[in-house]
């Protein structure tokens, strides 16, 4: 059994002593992860407290990250780190080397006062559900990236309202709702063609191609077509590089890098020079694209960034709706 001294000469309500006695047996040793501790029941028969006393004292533990409760086992210690404010849970579409890159940057942020736990959706709605149905009441912040589907917005409001943020994607659907550090897909694609218009007027044709009309796919289409619309140049919108005959003077933006790859052996085949009679802008910096063919021209939200101000949002206690910065790195290739 637990022993939990109640002192009722002080104005500490009694959830307060259950989770300050678990603190302090965690200090001192007594309580080791992976231990587990009384059920709901045994405490409220134990101390002749209601079960809502003891819930509510469990949950805040569970939320700190502290606790962690198994269907039909019972509550057990999950952290023995008493001292962390935060305990995040951090909700991704898929691990890319641009995600991973967002998410080391969140956790050398908060890794002072916080730890986090992620989980990948992979653009599943039963995997997404899942994943929300089982973190109810089990972390101080929930950070998602929510999954383009009518149902999602239902999953998500079975979180505490007020500790939901959402991250990369979703800033129109949830802009209103709740918090945010995303892309902003229309105007970022319009603008940095705009800023870089000059570039743009080497060429004699540019061509989006883009893989699938995805709800934040279909706002770079917007926003790509709108700068068209204001600049002398033909343009294309396609979903696959090979659907159309290449011609000098061609320029694409690509969003996979597939489409990248095809594009690259096409040039070298035909002898064609890539920022001279063939251009290529390509969604999302990695290293990798700095170094082939002299150089790939990217554009892409600044992921590192993001995960910083998601971080910093969190422990400054914001409530913040952020436009995450939006970048070309130029290059031989464009």
């Amino acid at each position: 059994m637990m022993n939990i001294h109640f002192n009722d000469n002080l104005s500490i309500p009694k959830y307060r002593h259950i989770i300050d006695a678990v603190k302090q047996k965690l200090k001192v040793g007594e309580l080791k992860k992976g231990d587990k501790i009384p059920s709901l029941n045994m405490l409220c028969k134990q101390y002749g407290l209601s079960q809502d006393t003891v819930l509510m004292a469990y949950n805040e533990l569970k939320a700190k990250g502290i606790i962690t409760s198994q269907v039909g086992k019972g509550y057990f210690i999950q952290n023995e780190n008493t001292t962390y404010k935060h305990n995040v849970l951090l909700v991704f579409d898929k691990l890319t080397a641009y995600k991973e890159e967002l998410y080391d940057a969140f956790k050398e942020a908060i890794q002072e006062d916080g730890s986090e736990q992620i989980f990948f959706h992979n653009n599943n709605l039963g995997m997404f559900q899942t994943i929300i149905d089982g973190a109810v009441g089990n972390y101080s912040q929930y950070v998602i990236m929510p999954i383009n589907h009518p149902d999602a917005m239902d999953s998500i409001s079975k979180l505490p309202p007020k500790k939901v943020f959402i991250l990369d994607q979703g800033r129109k659907q949830y802009r209103n709702i709740y918090p945010f550090v995303c892309q902003d897909f229309e105007n970022d694609i319009y603008n940095i063609l705009k800023e870089n218009s000059s570039l743009v007027n080497k060429y004699l044709r540019i061509i989006l191609v883009i893989p699938n009309q995805k709800s934040h796919f279909k706002d770079i289409v917007t926003g790509f077509t709108n700068f068209c619309k204001q600049h002398p140049i033909d343009a294309e919108v396609a979903g696959d590089v090979k659907s159309f005959e290449i011609r000098k003077g061609d320029a694409f933006v690509v969003v996979d890098d597939r489409d990248l790859g095809f594009l690259v052996r096409y040039s070298i085949e035909k002898k064609m020079a890539l920022g001279v009679d063939l251009g290529i802008i390509s969604y999302n910096e990695t290293p990798l694209k700095g170094i082939v063919a002299s150089g790939i021209t990217t554009i892409s939200t600044d992921f590192a960034q993001m995960g910083k101000s998601m971080a910093d949002m969190i422990l400054e206690n914001k409530k913040l709706k952020i436009d995450n910065p939006f970048l070309m790195l130029k290059r031989a290739s464009f």
